[in-house]
């Protein structure tokens, strides 16, 4: 559905995008001369109180959740029956939009990206919330200055509260990030979410997704090329992504944070570095080179002077001396 042109002080702006649950509009607020983007239920959807409580739920987590790498809820409304709420805008658009077969991102981005989408995934987990709909298109970009862009978790529509599950039963996720198990009936827990931003992480460091087939495919689903064999990482990055990726969920990483952990470490120059702070291969490749050369102190070159001007003054006394 259209939302009105107004909501309150806001002024509709835009269409930002549709999805099968949701529409999400752009919106200026005048007052706080800045933009935010308002998510509306689908009007094919808002007449089902149970979609209804799962959408309103979404607003309430993310509320709740209040991370920095998370979409932040700033209200919540009702507009000719279709619910909808005031949310940040991400105005770099998605993951998807930088992301380009093919093309892997510089290791350090790549890492640097993950480990903001893992402290957001982490903070859900700790409010018992499984995303299990982790792909590019749900990790926004917004401009942060001087600090860097921001990634921020969104989308928790099609996801399911493990504390609020709605009831609804269709296998939620995308075949190229999601775990196996979703799509085989096996219990879903934070380890789908491991492997979902495994799968992103190793699209970004490769520029291949994982798999290409469908749901069904999943469930003989196997490990992809290790990264190492498509691009020049090192081999302790294939072991870190692999184990994030195992079909068999009890072989992967238990939680996000030991997954980002574990890739910091393995990945090359995994670390941004801050305004003007070299980076930790720079400094690496620094400490190989010979200092410079040190300049001579002012005192130094004041001695060298008077040895000169004496060794002269000498020179020419022992040239008068025989001339006499």
């Amino acid at each position: 559905m259209s939302l009105p042109e107004r909501l309150g002080r806001l002024q509709r702006v835009d269409r930002l995008g549709v999805g099968g649950f949701a529409t999400v509009w752009l919106y200026h607020d005048a007052e706080l001369r800045s933009d935010v983007a308002v998510k509306a239920l689908a009007e094919n959807w808002a007449q089902r109180l149970d979609v209804r409580e799962r959408f309103l739920e979404e607003a309430r987590i993310l509320r709740r959740a209040d991370s920095d790498h998370i979409v932040r809820v700033y209200d919540i409304g009702e507009a000719d029956g279709t619910p909808y709420f005031v949310m940040t805008y991400a105005d770099l658009g998605s993951l998807a939009t930088v992301l380009h077969e093919g093309e892997p991102l510089r290791p350090a981005r790549a890492v640097d990206l993950v480990s903001q989408a893992g402290a957001g995934l982490t903070v859900l987990h700790e409010h018992g919330v499984v995303h299990r709909d982790i792909k590019p298109q749900n990790l926004l970009l917004r401009s942060g200055g001087s600090a860097g862009d921001k990634l921020l978790v969104a989308d928790l529509g099609v996801a399911k509260a493990m504390l609020h599950a709605s009831g609804l039963t269709q296998v939620v996720g995308t075949p190229s990030y999601m775990a196996p198990e979703q799509a085989t009936g096996g219990g879903i827990d934070i380890r789908a979410d491991v492997h979902a931003l495994g799968a992103v992480a190793y699209q970004m460091l490769t520029g291949h997704l994982v798999r290409t087939g469908s749901i069904s495919e999943l469930a003989v689903a196997s490990l992809p090329p290790a990264p190492s064999t498509l691009v020049d990482l090192p081999r302790a990055v294939d072991d870190v992504l692999l184990r994030a990726l195992e079909p068999d969920p009890a072989n992967r990483w238990p939680d996000i944070e030991s997954f980002v952990t574990a890739l910091q470490g393995a990945a090359p120059a995994h670390r941004s570095p801050e305004r003007g702070e070299p980076t930790r291969w720079q400094v690496d490749r620094t400490s190989l080179t010979e200092p410079p050369p040190q300049q001579p102190s002012r005192v130094l070159l004041a001695l060298l002077c008077l040895l000169v001007f004496a060794a002269a003054f000498g020179a020419s006394y022992a040239v008068g001396a025989l001339l006499r």
